[in-house]
């Protein structure tokens, strides 16, 4: 069981971390609108992996604390994720020219 945890962990963190090279490769270039969307996706995937990574570091010692720093990362993810679906949804929208 403890090598498909492993298995899992490591697709999960290689897949956000090819997620932050090609979220970055397209804040690059673009601009305005779609550069402010794509950076929140950016800090959303960072915010992901940094969660999936502290998560590694579970311990009987500070399981609560890691327990809510981890939540709180998921959080912000969603958070930063929001904004950044808000802004692409604003753009699609001025390109159909909806109001």
């Amino acid at each position: 069981m403890e090598k498909i945890f492993f298995g899992v962990n490591a697709i999960t963190i290689i897949a956000l971390l090819l997620a932050i090279i090609f979220t970055a490769g397209v804040v690059w270039r673009v601009e305005k609108k779609l550069d402010i969307s794509y950076k929140f996706f950016l800090t959303a995937i960072i915010l992901l992996l940094a969660a999936e990574i502290l998560d590694l570091y579970y311990s009987i010692d500070n399981q609560i604390r890691i327990a809510l720093m981890v939540k709180s990362l998921r959080m912000l993810f969603a958070v930063f994720f929001l904004v950044g679906v808000l802004f692409m949804r604003n753009i699609v929208r001025d390109l159909d020219g909806e109001e």
